[in-house]
């Protein structure tokens, strides 16, 4: 009901006001989910080539050792995930810089709702490719601490979440994981952001392992920088019984290099 009086809504808001472009601010002529036209979304930082672990950009010239026959072969993961990997599996459309690095900022600083729905539609497709078969189960939000969630007025990966729930009809648990106080992550270098993720996230108690056992999970967020934030939660979930945990993001931070 509620979902449909939106669209109800949103049909007569679109007829008596045109819909612009969130990037560029022009006039949208087609249909577009994503509000963007078609030049911004083509001008968008695809993360084209990244790894299947963390989904960091790898690097063009990054290969394998070689195949059966002594061919190199590009990389499908980066270094560190050959030996300690992030998650089972990564999605993260977009690089994080550029117009996508300026719709994440309206989302999260400017309670930027049309701006989320893009991203999430972006994750979304990039998602049906990815999983053409087997979806997770279930899908976790990061967590936000309580004060800053207050000051903000909404948890970003919590609407992505929820919306992704909604297309694919899956159940979101928001309350399985807290996250405790501490200064903004913007304001810390990468090696501060890894000390900070450990023990910053800890479990609830308000639903048993049972809810977890033997699952598929998704954790989604908005952007992955250093992945510690993920690392202590794909810990967590795991050990409250998950059998698989996936990163679900929008955007992704690429290394120095890349």
């Amino acid at each position: 009901m509620k979902h449909s009086l939106y669209q109800a809504v949103n049909w007569l808001w679109e007829q008596h006001f045109p819909r612009l472009c969130l990037l560029c601010e022009q006039v949208i002529t087609s249909a577009s989910p994503d509000h963007l036209c078609p030049y911004c979304r083509l001008a968008l930082p695809f993360n084209v080539r990244a790894c299947s672990r963390c989904a960091i950009p790898l690097s063009p010239h990054a290969t394998l050792t070689g195949n059966a026959i002594g061919h190199p072969e590009p990389a499908t993961c980066c270094g560190q995930c050959m030996t300690k990997p992030m998650a089972d599996n990564a999605v993260a459309p977009l690089i994080h810089r550029d117009g996508a690095a300026h719709l994440i900022h309206r989302l999260k600083f400017h309670q930027g709702e049309p701006e989320g729905r893009a991203l999430a539609h972006i994750l979304l497709t990039h998602i049906r490719y990815k999983y053409p078969q087997c979806l997770p189960e279930i899908l976790v939000p990061v967590p936000m601490a309580y004060w800053p969630a207050v000051k903000r007025g909404f948890n970003q990966s919590r609407l992505l979440a929820h919306y992704l729930g909604r297309e694919f009809n899956l159940p979101v648990k928001h309350a399985l994981l807290k996250r405790r106080a501490g200064p903004a992550q913007r304001t810390l270098v990468r090696s501060e952001r890894e000390r900070m993720a450990l023990g910053n996230f800890y479990w609830c108690g308000e639903e048993g392992v049972s809810t977890l056992r033997g699952k598929h999970v998704a954790v989604v967020d908005d952007v992955v920088t250093t992945g510690a934030t993920a690392r202590q939660v794909i810990k967590l979930l795991r050990a409250h019984g998950a059998n698989r945990v996936d990163v679900w993001c929008a955007t992704r931070t690429p290394s120095d290099g890349v």
